[in-house]
């Protein structure tokens, strides 16, 4: 047809761009003596699962590849690339279906590894047609019919998707009235801390109320609006309407500080203005809205030939004060593209990969790594679509910081939502504002890290078992978080919540919260991390804690706690757990003698020992128990007397001047033979509390003869 300018010219393919190219259609169109030309619109299918895979540079070379085969076949015809993977052509070609058959075939050859697929809608205009942007609307339309149906190539518009046509139409012919009468309404959505089930934020979504069709969903005027170069406008006054309500909150309720609103911004929308600009000069007409009130969300898709002019546009947002969190992460091709080439503050988790939860355990592995890799990058997360306390539970135990969802609300209309987190109908706590960078900060520990402790030399803690972040506010303490082996091994000490109706819980609490008050004083002291060791159930383990951050006004602090198996670690620790386990295997039984309570607690008994497995009055009666059964009959009086409350008490003030006691007593043995056991008693106080240990050893009697008549054998020497 003609030769075209440079400019004219996509830089990637050398085919013509999509302004050129209609400029140019349209001029064919009213030129009487063009003949009838047949338009086709192309989406090159898989394209960007092919970047992902390969790369921007393959991607473009396959780019270059689909531009010359559409050359070869449409020789001499209008060409153009219109953006992304799309494509058209007008050409007067009586047989256009062939031409697409061809371009199908060599594009599916092209990567073995990918089901390569070329999809096209033909349109055919009428004479009083001229319109292109509508000719190539139709081409576009009659190609998306066949995006599902695997079996057709192309197809051709028909007077049948002409109201689709239509609906298209209206909405973006409606669009300023929409915004200008308010059918276009700001629906908020809380956004969850998930440490704290408090709001710390919202969302800002666009609702459209049509007087003719009702609502209309934003996966249907989003995108029209998008390919009309109308998003900019849709998505300034989304943002204008949240600054208006904004003010409103601060005349209507003064006492209440503002929560941070994130607002959306369409990856188009960077190439059609200067978006910096267009939005500070939103938020300059509301002069106490500050930018740090304002969280912009781009799309995870934001790619374009120029990616470097979108990390400055992104850069210049930051630098201004605003935060940049990347929207649905990984439901485009591009993720992990963004977050390498891309600085975003926070990452929004794709709302697809929890609504297969319950069914795809993947789901769960995918979302995990996520989270850890967002976390070893510096960057805060969020998780979209939330709907059940067991997505809820599972986001919270990997460290996942936000939440938003149905499980807690739906987007809703301004007044609600205020009403939804203030007032007598509120029923979610607010996050107070002031500790929002105090918690974010907290929300930077990675739990899932094996090293979320280790700290200025201490790479022991790395492999720890269990981690807790612990806050201290008022003299209370508070458990932010705890993993599921920290639960476990609170279990294991009896200080869970199911163990609160056990002997001496409050004692262990109160044990517990006095132990982590003095770590907590050290390390706020000292600015290190400080560690106690402890033996439980025969191991021996570590508490280590170290200090995250104080809140602004200095009122609380959160502290990194993590408990680990220190014989794990050290061969000194290991050579504890034997000795201890050498000094349990010395005993034959072990009791614990409460005598406040007037009960008896067996710590420990062998296999040829009374176990006391039903309840019992007054210890004295398992004594006496005992002195039947197992105690022969001459030292039964003995016995009994030696545990009777009077004389343990006696010990334990040490009335006859003795730290402790010990008593030789026989046996009766299942055989019918008596060993002698020594019978030793330790007193203590705790807590204003009395006690006595029992410990019960057996003695050879042939060894103690063998050793005492050495000895008197060396006195005579």
């Amino acid at each position: 047809m003609e030769e075209y300018g440079e400019r004219d010219l996509c830089q990637v393919t050398g085919l013509l761009n999509m302004m050129q190219f209609m400029r140019h259609a349209s001029a064919h169109l009213l030129d009487a003596a063009t003949g009838p030309l047949t338009f086709m619109y192309f989406d090159l299918e898989n394209f960007k699962s092919f970047n992902q895979r390969y790369g921007f540079r393959h991607g473009n070379r396959l780019l270059r590849y689909m531009a010359d085969l559409l050359r070869e076949i449409f020789e001499g015809d209008l060409v153009a690339r219109l953006n992304d993977d799309h494509f058209a052509v007008a050409t007067q070609n009586e047989n256009p279906g062939d031409c697409i058959q061809f371009v199908h075939e060599r594009i599916r050859v092209y990567d073995m590894g990918l089901p390569m697929e070329v999809k096209a809608g033909i349109y055919h205009p009428p004479p009083e047609v001229t319109d292109v942007a509508l000719i190539m609307d139709r081409a576009k339309i009659a190609c998306n019919s066949i995006k599902n149906t695997y079996d057709l190539t192309w197809a051709e518009f028909n007077p049948a998707m002409e109201e689709e046509i239509n609906f298209r139409s209206h909405i973006i012919r409606s669009f300023q009235d929409a915004m200008t009468e308010g059918c276009i309404e700001v629906y908020y959505q809380p956004e969850v801390r998930a440490m704290t089930r408090e709001i710390c934020g919202f969302e800002a979504l666009a609702r459209w109320r049509d007087p003719v069709h009702g609502m209309i969903s934003p996966g249907i005027f989003v995108p029209v609006l998008e390919d009309a170069h109308l998003s900019p406008q849709l998505d300034l006054y989304i943002i204008e309407r949240v600054c208006q309500d904004m003010v409103q909150i601060r005349r209507d309720i003064p006492d209440w500080e503002l929560l941070r609103v994130s607002v959306n911004l369409s990856r188009a929308d960077f190439r059609l203005m200067d978006m910096v600009q267009a939005v500070e000069d939103v938020r300059l007409r509301y002069h106490n809205i500050e930018r740090t009130m304002l969280n912009i969300e781009v799309t995870e898709g934001v790619q374009s030939d120029d990616e470097a002019f979108l990390q400055g546009e992104i850069a210049r947002f930051r630098a201004a004060g605003y935060e940049v969190w990347m929207d649905d992460f990984g439901s485009g091709y591009s993720s992990l593209n963004n977050v390498k080439d891309y600085v975003f503050d926070v990452l929004k988790i794709d709302m697809n990969f929890l609504r297969s939860f319950e069914t795809n355990p993947k789901s769960a592995v995918v979302i995990r790594s996520i989270v850890n890799m967002a976390k070893e990058l510096g960057l805060h997360t969020l998780a979209e679509g939330v709907e059940t306390e067991e997505q809820f539970a599972f986001l919270r135990e990997i460290g996942c910081e936000k939440v938003q969802g149905y499980l807690f609300s739906p987007p809703l209309p301004f007044d609600q939502a205020v009403a939804y987190c203030h007032g007598p109908t509120a029923q979610l706590k607010v996050e107070p504002p002031h500790l929002s960078d105090y918690y974010t900060e907290i929300g930077a520990i990675n739990v899932l890290s094996s090293e979320a402790l280790e700290r200025r030399g201490s790479p022991e803690i790395g492999d720890a078992l269990s981690l807790a972040v612990i806050e201290a506010c008022g003299g209370e303490i508070r458990y932010l978080y705890q993993s599921k082996m920290f639960k476990m091994f609170l279990r294991s000490i009896e200080l869970d919540e199911e163990s609160a109706n056990t002997p001496h819980y409050e004692r262990r609490k109160r044990q517990n919260e006095r132990m982590l008050a003095r770590m907590m004083e050290e390390a706020d002291r000292t600015g290190r991390e400080v560690y106690t060791d402890f033996i439980t159930r025969n191991s021996f383990n570590s508490v280590r804690l170290r200090l995250v951050t104080r809140d602004a006004e200095d009122t609380r602090a959160v502290f990194l706690m993590a408990t680990v198996n220190i014989s794990r670690f050290s061969p000194e620790a290991g050579s504890m757990q034997e000795a201890l386990n050498q000094i349990v295997a010395l005993y034959d039984r072990v009791d614990l003698f409460d005598l406040g309570a007037r009960k008896v607690m067996q710590l420990y008994c062998d296999v040829y020992e009374m176990n006391y497995t039903q309840e019992y009055g007054h210890f004295e009666e398992i004594v006496d128990l005992y002195a039947a059964e197992k105690i022969i009959p001459a030292e039964q009086k003995l016995f009994k007397k030696f545990y009777s409350e009077k004389h343990l008490r006696a010990v334990l003030e040490d009335k006859a001047g003795r730290e402790n006691v010990a008593v030789l007593f026989h046996k009766h043995m299942p055989d019918g033979t008596c060993v002698l056991r020594l019978h030793h008693l330790v007193p203590f106080r705790l807590e204003q509390h009395d006690y006595v240990i029992s410990c019960v050893q057996t003695i050879n009697e042939q060894i103690i003869g063998a050793v005492t008549a050495a000895l008197a054998e060396e006195d005579e020497e």
